[in-house]
């Protein structure tokens, strides 16, 4: 029979963390790739900036190889071929004649080299100065030539790429973002759909399975084992049913035997001692198989053998029935029976939880004091049934030991009983997803609660 599922959070702490650490994980990835093809595309433009001032230079010095110098000044003057591109700057200087210059305002000073180096650029007064990329040589008159590049596309491409990267980063944010929350919900709908599974299982619906994907994934690994684990102890429950079974048929039989021969005893003896004995004999037979009964059915309870029968009810109703059954009882003991009962609707069984509460008075009546007090409340997703008691109570350390089978509290093995009351009503609780709680400082407060 399944048992009510708790309070489901769709994400969990450790899952918010971990959709994060993949938003974080994404976002970082995007960004390296993004400054990785910043990078790259920097050294192709330096590369074709390189290239572009080596081809203004062998431009120059063809000029100057056709007609010497003065032809190089008319072709630097003239801005003529390359020299016209106005990010191209030139300079040809002597010690017999006025510099040359195109694009500058003075020659920049730079020292012979085979390879471009980066250089600042003085443009004027009106315009501020730039970066760029030059290369000097010394021409065979003595001329010293410089050819470079500014680098005004620079900024512009750094606007360009920060405009695409901001817009790239938004994309990527919002797809990590997107993806994160998308392996969020498939983790947690996959885990708790094994956490439901599991739960059945508790409850005794050992009939539970999980749908195996074909995937081959940990999910899938995870759902075969949890089935095969469900098949064992399926099959554990059914040989111990069996077992019991037999038992219950053994052991019936000969207390059954044992109590038509006490009454028999009974009906041939006229000795008052003889008698007495025979009637303890008898008590402790009826005992016996009521030991046995109750044991049998917890196994059942426990085992998920018995059906399901779970309907709504009024627990005020059943605590009602349970409270007049039981006056005529506590009045012969000397205990007073009170009720405070409110309307509460639950999904239980009528029978299996009126036997929980039988349970529940008659161990008050037992081992409480003179007042036992019967309560039907709603609770938050559901009710409860409290019983207290102004007895002696049970001490906090020995409360969880108290609702084990066949355990005895010292303080109560002189009284009749099998130690089996309380762990009927928690097997009873737990099968309804439901929990027996005992509490309490002056007495015992054993508290029933059931889901809704």
């Amino acid at each position: 029979m399944p048992g009510a599922s708790g309070t489901r959070r769709r994400f969990s702490p450790t899952m918010v963390r971990l959709v994060f650490a993949v938003f974080v994980l994404q976002l970082l990835s995007s960004a390296a790739a993004i400054f990785f093809l910043r990078t790259q595309m920097l050294d192709v433009v330096r590369a074709d900036r390189v290239r572009q001032v080596i081809d203004v230079r062998d431009d120059m010095l063809a000029a100057y190889y056709d007609g010497g110098r003065g032809e190089l000044a008319e072709f630097i003057a003239g801005r003529r071929g390359s020299a016209a591109d106005p990010t191209v700057f030139i300079a040809l200087t002597g010690k017999d004649f006025a510099p040359v210059l195109s694009n500058l305002a003075r020659a920049p000073r730079l020292a012979v080299s085979a390879r471009p180096v980066q250089v600042m650029v003085h443009r004027g007064r009106q315009s501020p100065d730039i970066e760029g990329m030059a290369i000097a040589g010394s021409l065979p008159g003595g001329e010293t030539l410089v050819v470079g590049v500014m680098n005004a596309t620079d900024g512009r491409f750094n606007l360009a790429f920060a405009t695409a990267a901001g817009l790239t980063i938004a994309v990527a944010v919002l797809l990590a973002m997107a993806s994160a929350l998308v392996l969020g919900v498939v983790i947690s709908r996959r885990t708790h759909e094994i956490a439901e599974a599991a739960s059945q299982l508790a409850s005794g619906n050992f009939g539970a399975r999980l749908d195996e994907g074909e995937t081959g994934d940990g999910f899938d690994h995870l759902r075969l084992q949890m089935n095969r684990m469900a098949e064992r102890i399926d099959q554990l429950v059914s040989q111990l049913s069996s077992v019991s079974g037999s038992l219950a048929h053994d052991l019936r039989s000969p207390v059954t035997r044992l109590s038509a021969a006490i009454d028999t005893a009974l009906a041939r003896v006229d000795d008052p001692a003889a008698i007495e004995a025979l009637q303890a004999a008898r008590a402790d037979a009826d005992g016996l198989r009521a030991m046995l009964e109750t044991a049998l059915e917890i196994g059942r309870l426990e085992g998920g053998a018995v059906q399901d029968r779970r309907a709504p009810l009024d627990l005020s109703t059943v605590a009602e029935d349970l409270i007049d059954l039981y006056e005529p009882l506590a009045e012969q003991s000397g205990v007073l029976l009170e009720a405070h009962l409110e309307a509460v609707t639950v999904t239980a069984d009528r029978e299996l939880l009126s036997r929980a509460l039988a349970n529940l008075i008659d161990n008050a009546l037992k081992y409480g004091g003179r007042r036992v007090m019967v309560t039907t409340r709603a609770a938050p997703g559901g009710g409860e049934i409290v019983v207290a008691d102004d007895g002696p109570g049970i001490a906090p350390e020995d409360r969880e030991r108290a609702v084990e089978r066949y355990v005895r509290l010292d303080n109560a093995r002189t009284l009749p009983g099998g130690g089996l009351g309380l762990a009927m009503v928690a097997a009873v609780a737990r099968l309804h997803g439901g929990a027996l709680v005992l509490s309490g400082e002056n007495g015992l407060i054993a508290t029933l609660r059931i889901p809704r």
